[in-house]
């Protein structure tokens, strides 16, 4: 390791140090598998080429007795009945990144279509929908659009408000039911 001693000071390390990687034990590697087999039944495929690249990562790292658990995993993420990955999902989730507004056009549960103006913050993924929360101006309040309901999306501009804060008056209102 770099270290510079210097009297008076200590020692220091000198940049460039890289530490090795964390040994996962076996139930970090199950749960962190459980969640890349999720992903990669629900996302989209820019999310399980990042499942498989984060899979392959770990893999290289395992030990021979972490991978057989691995290999012969005790947790499943449920049946592979999940809805095809929705093609907005990408450009969703980069309005979310970089916080701008949307403009979409969203049909409810009877085929009514309305035109909204939307904060995105999450998407969740569940086992029979993805959902996209935000906070909609035309409600002034928090809601939930099913993807797959969602006609069209168009950027606007950065919503006013920092999307941490949004999640955080989210988590206020729902409480423990927000789990992201």
């Amino acid at each position: 390791a770099p270290i510079r001693g210097e009297a008076g000071v200590g020692y220091v390390l000198r940049p460039g140090l890289f530490l090795p990687p964390l040994m996962l034990g076996d139930q970090e590697v199950e749960a962190v598998m459980l969640g890349l087999r999720y992903v990669d039944q629900r996302g989209d495929a820019p999310l399980r080429q990042a499942a498989a690249s984060a899979a392959a990562k770990i893999d290289s790292v395992l030990s021979a007795e972490v991978r057989a658990t691995r290999d012969a995993p005790i947790t499943l993420p449920g049946p592979d009945g999940a809805p095809p990955a929705n093609a907005a999902l990408p450009r969703l989730r980069a309005a979310i990144r970089e916080q701008r507004r949307l403009a979409i056009s969203y049909a409810d549960g009877e085929g009514r279509q309305t035109e909204r103006t939307v904060w995105p913050f999450a998407l969740a993924f569940l086992d029979d929908a993805q959902i996209l929360a935000a906070w909609c101006e035309l409600r002034q309040d928090f809601r939930m659009f099913r993807v797959d309901r969602i006609a069209t999306a168009q950027e606007i501009d950065r919503y006013p408000e920092r999307r941490s804060a949004l999640v955080k008056r989210f988590r206020a209102q729902v409480g423990d039911q927000a789990r992201f």
